[in-house]
């Protein structure tokens, strides 16, 4: 028993001395004496020696040089997916991309002081769209909502998203020929987060969950944001095709 101990401890030293990192020092005062069922055996402590300790954290750190690179590679990336919380926080946009009021109304039967959205700055056909409404201090809504603290009324922040997500109904120029008209026709799963205030910018951010056109009825859910923070999330809005 006492020769197999020595012998697996001579082949974990081989080993040792082959790795490249691992170079050992072994001295007298190195070995440990340890006991296993009456017996007494010797057990190397190993130690880096400081040259293989300075390689081996050169070679960490350029690992962890690669790994940051790609780290930042993925948030380059993911910078560049638009988002309308990402837009609200640096109020950065292609306006050479955009939809502005005029060829919004040509969607759009609302008007003022109904018509809740300004401009269209992203739009993915049957996907996404992303829109802006400024809420300006001069609001008709502001003057009963309310005269001590004037604060956007919530079910008008949902009609926006709703007009929103009729310009994408819209999108398709079949029904823009058809002179149709989406009918907001329920709504779930609303959540005020924050009250939109005078003069805030309300960046909107509507996704297509489903459209079943032989029935005329689509399903979409929304987000509002304000400087980046959610104000608005609507799980799910149903529209209805007046036919």
């Amino acid at each position: 028993m006492m020769k197999c101990a020595y012998f697996s401890h001579l082949l974990c030293l081989m080993w040792l001395l082959s790795h490249p990192f691992a170079t050992v020092a072994l001295r007298t005062s190195c070995l440990d004496v340890g006991k296993h069922k009456g017996y007494q055996f010797l057990t190397p402590r190993v130690e880096f020696s400081p040259k293989k300790r300075a390689s081996a954290k050169k070679y960490n750190q350029g690992m962890g040089k690669n790994i940051n690179k790609k780290l930042s590679a993925v948030e380059e990336n993911e910078n560049k997916q638009i988002d309308g919380k990402h837009i609200s926080s640096v109020m950065s946009y292609d306006a050479g991309d955009t939809i502005n009021i005029e060829e919004i109304k040509t969607v759009l039967p609302h008007r003022y002081p109904f018509l809740l959205v300004d401009r269209v700055i992203h739009v993915e056909r049957n996907k996404k769209i992303i829109g802006i409404k400024q809420v300006s201090a001069n609001e008709q809504f502001f003057n009963g909502h309310f005269p001590a603290k004037a604060i956007m009324p919530g079910v008008l922040q949902v009609e926006a998203l709703a007009q929103l997500g009729g310009i994408l109904c819209l999108t398709d120029e079949e029904n823009r020929r058809r002179d149709n008209l989406f009918l907001f026709a329920g709504v779930d799963g609303v959540r005020w987060k924050k009250p939109v205030l005078p003069g805030d910018t309300l960046v909107m951010e509507v996704e297509q969950i489903s459209f079943k056109p032989t029935l005329g009825v689509a399903k979409l859910r929304g987000c509002a944001y304000v400087g980046g923070h959610v104000v608005l999330k609507v799980a799910e809005m149903t529209f209805a095709l007046a036919r």
